[in-house]
This record gives C-alpha cells, sequence and structure tokens, in this order.
C-alpha cells in the first residue's frame, strides 16, 4: 500500500510571528506535519548565541563583574560555614579564580552554559512530552514537542535579550523582566527567596502559556488543560535548576 505523505511542518518564520501575535495559529497543524528540525534546531543556536552574549557581557561590564565576584565570594564563606570546605581551600580557590583572566573566565562561562542550555532544552522538551502524553494522553512522540518546546522558546529569546540590556544597562544581575525587581537595589543571588523572585519571569509565565497552547493543540484537550500542564512542568523544571545550582 501506498504512503500518504504528511503535509509540510509550519515554516519557522511563520511560526515565529505566530508565537508572538496569534500563539494558537503558531502550532496549526504541527501535529499532523512531517518533522522539521528547524523548528528547534534554529532557536536552540540562536539561544546559545545569546548565551555566549550575555556571558560576554557578565565579564566586561565591571558592575557585574564585581557584583558576580562578591556573589561568588559569599557563596565560598557559606560553604564555610556549613563545614562543606575549609577557610584556606576557599581561599585558595578565589585566589586561582582571580588570578584568571577575564578571557579564561568567558570561554569557562560558555562552556558551562552551553551545556546548561541543552539540558534545559532538551529536558523541557522531555517533561513536556512525559506530562502530555500521561496527564492528557497526547500520542504525539518525544520529536513533536521538541519542536514545540523550540516555538515557544523564542519568547525565551526575547526575554534574554530583554534581560541582557536590562543588566548592563542598569549595572546589577537583579535587573530582570521578574518579581525581583521588588528588591532592586538590594538583589542577593545567594538568598533562596531573591532567586525565587528571579524566577518569576514574566517571558517565563509568557512561555509557558504559549507551550500550553501546543500541549493542547498536540493531545486535543482545551487550551486551559494545556496551560495547566505547561505550568506545571515549567515549575518543576525551576526546581530542577534550583537543585542543580543553574538558577542565578
Amino acid at each position: 500500500m501506498e504512503q500518504i505523505p504528511l503535509p509540510p511542518a509550519p515554516a519557522l518564520k511563520k511560526t515565529i510571528m505566530d508565537v508572538f501575535t496569534s500563539p494558537a495559529e503558531a502550532f496549526d497543524g504541527l501535529k499532523e506535519s512531517a518533522s522539521s528540525a528547524a523548528l528547534w534546531v534554529v532557536p536552540l543556536i540562536v539561544t546559545i548565541c545569546i548565551l555566549i552574549a550575555s556571558v560576554v557581557t557578565l565579564y566586561t561590564n565591571n558592575s557585574l563583574k564585581v557584583e558576580m565576584r562578591e556573589m561568588q565570594s559569599k557563596a565560598f564563606q557559606q560553604r564555610v560555614v556549613e563545614g562543606k570546605m575549609t577557610a584556606e581551600q576557599a581561599e585558595q580557590i578565589e585566589s586561582r579564580m582571580d588570578s584568571m583572566g577575564s578571557g579564561m573566565m568567558i570561554a569557562f562561562g560558555i562552556i558551562g552554559g552551553t551545556i546548561g542550555m541543552a539540558i534545559f532544552f532538551f529536558g523541557g522538551a522531555l517533561l513536556l512530552w512525559l506530562a502530555d502524553k500521561s496527564i492528557l494522553k497526547a500520542a504525539a512522540g518525544y520529536g513533536k514537542h521538541l519542536e514545540l518546546f523550540g516555538i515557544a522558546s523564542w519568547i525565551g529569546v526575547l526575554g534574554s535579550i530583554v534581560t541582557i540590556i536590562m543588566m548592563a544597562g542598569l549595572g546589577t544581575m537583579g535587573a530582570t523582566p521578574s518579581a525581583a525587581l521588588a528588591v532592586f537595589g538590594s538583589y542577593d543571588a545567594s538568598l533562596t527567596m531573591h532567586k525565587i523572585l528571579s524566577a518569576i519571569n514574566i517571558f517565563t509565565i509568557w512561555e509557558a502559556i504559549v507551550a500550553g497552547f501546543g500541549l493542547s493543540k498536540l493531545s486535543g484537550k482545551s487550551t486551559g488543560a494545556g496551560i495547566s500542564v505547561s505550568f506545571l512542568v515549567f515549575v518543576l523544571m525551576t526546581l530542577i535548576s534550583f537543585a542543580l545550582g543553574f538558577a542565578r
């Protein structure tokens, strides 16, 4: 029996436009269409490029570099208090970090950040797939959910650009489009409450809503159900980021 070819995947340019203007339409035809690596590869590459820009900004902006150095010093002091390292070990590590040039720190930041971003990207798509499959009983596979995550991640791309501009312009890591603005001027990334405030980000919430539209399309369930499951996944991703130390 001759196999009927699948409809072509949604065009990348159209999905980028729709995700900001009409998110429900951004996922039209995604479930029934042929696979398209461009839908997730391109946003992943763009995200990594923005990550590189953010690392360079952190290590070349004097205000941000000083704040980050103070944050690292506080983290070492806390580990000493908790007995996880000695004061001598903390001093040795800080001394080695001070002896490294900005170029070396940028390189380490880019490598570590890229690995973390890849884990977040593919892991996020995996969690969406598992949640959609187990809760909403969607039949679509991991590949379609990777495409869904890629489409929704354009919101995160915009959020990252806004964040870089805010931090560089205001000279502090607490300048993000999040609830952390409530403690602007006294933001301390070593404090759990401040990390939580930073995680309540307007673009993250927006991205979760958009991903919910996608889950609804792939599962055939209501938009409300899709958004609810999406929020559960994004909260779980945030908790995992805290546990692994990825949260700022």
